[in-house]
């Protein structure tokens, strides 16, 4: 029997294990170890109830955001939001940090790459569903309106009309999956509110202006022998898993135009990312079904502060995503680098909405990249890669063309569903 074994880190303390034996996988999950100890579970239930309640928590988010309302503008001051992702040479992962928060990016083997992280466009529709669950319940604690628990799921749908747009994920449609005794007259308040007033989604709706510059280090053109594999040599291998996606791809345009019938992997929708919110207001981001982000608010909002802010990883799915495509476009262009990050910059103003400050966004402005790469090319070369980059990168366009659109659905759960 050939057992093999693979381990994914995504955050530091959230681990993914699949254990592959004769084809089949086994899904190791949180209900086991320390969450299995018990041997009746109703005494496991009993003394769960020891945990802070999403209730409870909106009782002190309410209280914290009381105390930020009342704050004066003289009090507050903007300040930069900063992210870098980094390719990692020899895999060419993408790995973004934050502050002292980091995950890995990756995409699948048919596109060079092995795996072993999020993917951008899902991990963006994960980031806007997390803002949005996020002003659910900064609404609902100003509202008084109580939650007993709150997912989120959301995904884009294609376009109704022929475009001429890059591909990226757009006409997005959310589903509300909440426990709340509130009527339906007050969850439909509580909706417009939430999404009138989510910093993200105020920023997707909009058409945003990007500026960039490239900061360009030499390297030598020839390599060693005895060089280990980097950057370089991660390079020529996606090319020749272009070519292979490419001619997969027009196969398959080829069965469509004759009207063959795809096989079932071929036809397999993509669903939306989930957001759970836990009883304490962090957010668990599940993206690609197996990988786990976490997001959270400084202590003065409400929260603890255990992961980066959806604004932040916001301007993390820009990183990731110009440098994956930087590498694509590398590849397909010949375009040797052997060193690969992005690095952005923003400005966030507290202020917003405050006296004075009305007409100040809430959402991240003045957003700057810098592409920072060694290469054996020259300036004018790495500014035709880059050009090349933003014409199909997807988080790019997605953050340039605005407005987007948002559709809400709600379903009720738990104890007080109808």
């Amino acid at each position: 029997m050939n057992n093999s074994l693979k381990v994914v880190l995504v955050l530091a303390v959230v681990w993914t294990v699949r254990i592959q034996a004769q084809a089949q996988y086994v899904e190791y999950t949180d209900q086991q170890g320390p969450q299995s100890v018990f041997v009746n579970p109703d005494v496991k239930q009993r003394l769960a109830q020891n945990a802070v309640t999403l209730r409870e928590h909106l009782l002190h988010r309410r209280a914290a955001l009381l105390q930020w309302q009342s704050l004066p503008a003289s009090e507050l001051q903007p300040v930069t939001l900063r992210v870098q992702a980094v390719a990692k040479n020899r895999g060419g992962q993408r790995e973004l940090r934050v502050r002292r928060f980091h995950y890995l990016g990756d995409c699948g083997y048919s596109h060079g790459g092995q795996d072993s992280g999020v993917d951008t466009p899902t991990t963006a529709q994960a980031v806007f569903a997390s803002d949005l669950a996020d002003s659910f319940l900064n609404q609902a604690a100003l509202l008084g309106i109580p939650i007993d628990s709150l997912s989120i799921e959301l995904h884009g749908r294609p376009d109704t009309e022929k475009t001429d747009r890059v591909y990226y994920p757009r006409n997005f449609l959310y589903t509300v999956y909440i426990d709340t005794p509130a009527t339906d007259a007050e969850l439909q308040k509580l909706t417009a509110l939430a999404e009138a007033n989510s910093p993200v989604v105020n920023f997707i709706k909009k058409a945003i202006e990007l500026t960039h510059d490239i900061d360009l280090q030499p390297s030598p053109k020839s390599r060693k022998a005895n060089t280990l594999a980097g950057l370089r040599e991660y390079l020529q291998g996606k090319r020749q898993a272009q070519q292979a996606s490419r001619q997969q791809a027009e196969k398959l345009r080829k069965q469509l135009k004759a009207g063959q019938e795809l096989s079932r992997r071929e036809r397999k929708e993509q669903t939306g990312p989930i957001v759970r919110v836990l009883s304490n207001g962090v957010r668990e981001l599940t993206v690609n079904g197996k990988y786990l982000i976490l997001h959270d608010n400084p202590e003065y909002l409400g929260g603890s502060n255990t992961g980066m802010t959806s604004r932040e990883n916001l301007l993390g799915v820009l990183a990731t995503c110009i440098t994956h495509i930087t590498e694509g476009q590398a590849a397909q262009l010949n375009i040797p680098l052997d060193s690969l990050a992005l690095s952005v910059e923003a400005k966030w103003d507290p202020r917003a909405g405050r006296n004075g400050f009305e007409q100040v966004h809430d959402y991240p402005t003045d957003i700057h990249y810098t592409l920072h790469v060694k290469s054996p090319e020259n300036k004018q070369r790495i500014e035709e890669l880059l050009e090349a980059v933003e014409k199909v990168c997807p988080m790019y366009n997605l953050f340039k063309d605005g407005p987007q659109i948002f559709e809400a659905r709600i379903v009720r759960t738990g104890k007080n569903k109808k």
